[in-house]
């Protein structure tokens, strides 16, 4: 896997998996209503599709090709179970898509040229965590809006979820940092030529500073759930969330790139 197409399809995967996953650990819990769970799927639905349209962009076809149409089907399975009279199917289903996606994830990382199949595969599946827990982590706090006296603890065992798979993508990241570190990044300057093929290094450092700064707002969000602010959580998870995404797409960008 190679180019533009790869570094999306990866995220696309990650997001929807990640997402899928943590709403059904989530659901799982039987105090958050119904409905947030609605959103989260179709949500999720959306994600999957956007990740086969980016998949055939990659011409990602083969075993990966079967699982990320697998991804679609069990995702609108999700959906349609969500409007079951049971939480039960619903979080099955929701483990069902994360399970796929992880798979989806595993078998793409024995496509990433120069990486060693199960360190790729580990490091994309920890991508799939951080990602899901921070959006999760904002989806539900927003919820709190719609359902009065939900219990903060939902969203404290979310955001220490998100500080775990925010340290654990920092030592993802630090073990594969000879191969993201000396990734070939020529012309990524403006997209001009002639600036050589030397911004792994300082790639590789935006992305170690944006991990860990999703780690400080997540533990500041952390600190206001205790206090019972739940809406300056969720305005902090904004700003995890767009960094745990840049910072995602820039790893795979060097994952893709790298030799």
């Amino acid at each position: 896997m190679s180019g533009p197409a790869a570094v999306v399809v990866l995220v696309l995967l990650e997001w929807t998996s990640g997402l899928a996953a943590g709403a059904a650990w989530t659901q799982s819990w039987a105090v958050v209503r119904r409905g947030h769970f609605k959103i989260v799927a179709w949500t999720v639905l959306v994600l999957a599709v956007l990740a086969a349209i980016a998949g055939r962009a990659a011409d990602a076809g083969g075993v990966g090709g079967i699982l990320v149409t697998g991804v679609v089907v069990v995702a609108a399975l999700n959906v349609a179970l969500q409007y079951s009279r049971s939480e039960v199917p619903g979080v099955v289903a929701g483990y069902a898509v994360g399970a796929v996606g992880a798979a989806s994830l595993a078998v793409a990382g024995g496509l990433v040229s120069g990486w060693a199949h199960i360190a790729a595969g580990l490091a994309l599946i920890v991508g799939a965590g951080l990602v899901g827990a921070v959006t999760n982590g904002m989806l539900l706090g927003h919820w709190y809006l719609n359902q009065p006296g939900l219990k903060p603890w939902a969203l404290g065992r979310l955001t220490d979820a998100a500080l775990v798979t925010t340290a654990a993508s920092l030592v993802a990241g630090a073990l594969a940092a000879p191969l993201l570190a000396t990734a070939s990044t020529e012309g990524a300057v403006l997209g001009l030529p002639g600036f050589g093929d030397s911004f792994a290094l300082v790639f590789f450092g935006i992305w170690a500073a944006l991990v860990l700064f999703t780690g400080a707002v997540v533990w500041a969000a952390r600190r206001c759930i205790k206090i019972r602010s739940i809406q300056s959580a969720t305005g902090l998870y904004y700003v995890a969330l767009l960094t745990a995404g840049v910072s995602e797409f820039l790893v795979r960008y060097l994952m893709v790139n790298a030799s």
